[in-house]
């Protein structure tokens, strides 16, 4: 153990955060790369985080869409959090994402199913969204809704979103709570953020909002409420957490989904977090604000599900 790291593995915070975004920055590369090759640089990223011999990882189907399902330690009680991964529609995987679907069943005691939903460009929007729709269908049938929760983070978080708006407008059963971290949720890049965070943000930038949006919608108008969901109608949708970091561009996205829902008689908590990056709550066995957030995010589904 050196000076900068604890018993529990986890750095000094700062060394931290130089990791964890030194680790983003690795997978993009110097913005030239294919997309083949980042959907490898991510899913190496996400694999280099060893996982728990007590972690059982089930390849499944689930209402027609493939997935995993990630069950940590000997026992799990009768709740499932459906759980979509980030990568901008164009990139990540449930196989990448195993790590962080155990850390968050370690911390819920909780199944956590990983969809594998169509990515853009070779399946444009709104295939990701017909998919997270029958996954979520087909758990709330199978576990009831008051035992289902969902969530994700970045384009996850942003299709979380989507999911529950897409629901209520199909009359759909909703689950009982979700999560959103650093949602992407408006391709139109309108947020304060995207300027006010522009120099502070070692993930995203505005151009490269841009060229998602042009992969995963197309022709579609970037305002499109189930792909931008900060303009959707969000009144009658279960609990939310949102967490953001408070330097990252789409920090607004968070905050504005967060105020219209308020706005709309709903219940939203937001939990913005100092001096960490986009999507921190991936990096769990090195970064302390990684488990806080995990945490809380435990901490808000268990108030809800039984």
């Amino acid at each position: 153990m050196t000076h900068t790291e604890s018993r529990d593995g986890m750095l000094a915070p700062d060394l931290a955060l130089e990791r964890a975004c030194e680790s983003f920055a690795a997978v993009f590369g110097d913005g030239r790369l294919t997309l083949e090759q980042l959907r490898r640089n991510l899913d190496d990223m996400m694999l280099e985080s060893v996982i728990a011999e007590d972690v059982s990882v089930e390849k499944i189907v689930i209402g027609g869409v493939d997935a995993l399902r990630v069950a940590a330690g000997p026992t799990v009680d009768d709740n499932v959090l459906v759980w979509f991964h980030g990568g901008g529609y164009v990139m990540g995987s449930p196989h990448g994402y195993r790590h962080a679907a155990a850390a968050l069943s370690r911390a819920l005691g909780s199944v956590v199913v990983l969809p594998d939903y169509r990515l853009a460009p070779e399946h444009p929007f709104p295939a990701a969204l017909e998919d997270a729709a029958a996954v979520v269908d087909a758990l709330v049938a199978q576990y009831g809704s008051e035992h289902t929760a969902v969530g994700g983070d970045s384009a996850g978080g942003g299709l979380t979103v989507s999911v529950l708006v897409d629901a209520r407008d199909r009359g759909a059963t909703l689950p009982a709570v979700a999560v959103a971290v650093s949602p992407l949720a408006d391709f139109t890049a309108s947020g304060a953020s995207v300027a006010t965070n522009r120099d502070t943000d070692p993930v995203i930038t505005e151009r490269s909002l841009g060229m998602l949006a042009a992969t995963y919608l197309r022709k579609n108008d970037r305002a499109t409420p189930l792909a931008s969901p900060v303009f959707a109608d969000l009144t009658n949708l279960p609990p939310i957490l949102l967490l953001a970091s408070g330097s990252e561009i789409l920090l607004d996205d968070a905050v504005r989904i967060h105020r219209a829902v308020e706005t709309a008689g709903g219940a939203s908590t937001l939990s913005v977090y100092p001096n960490t990056c986009h999507a921190w709550t991936l990096f769990t066995d090195f970064l302390p604000q990684a488990r806080d957030g995990v945490d809380e995010i435990a901490r808000f589904i268990g108030k809800v599900l039984p």
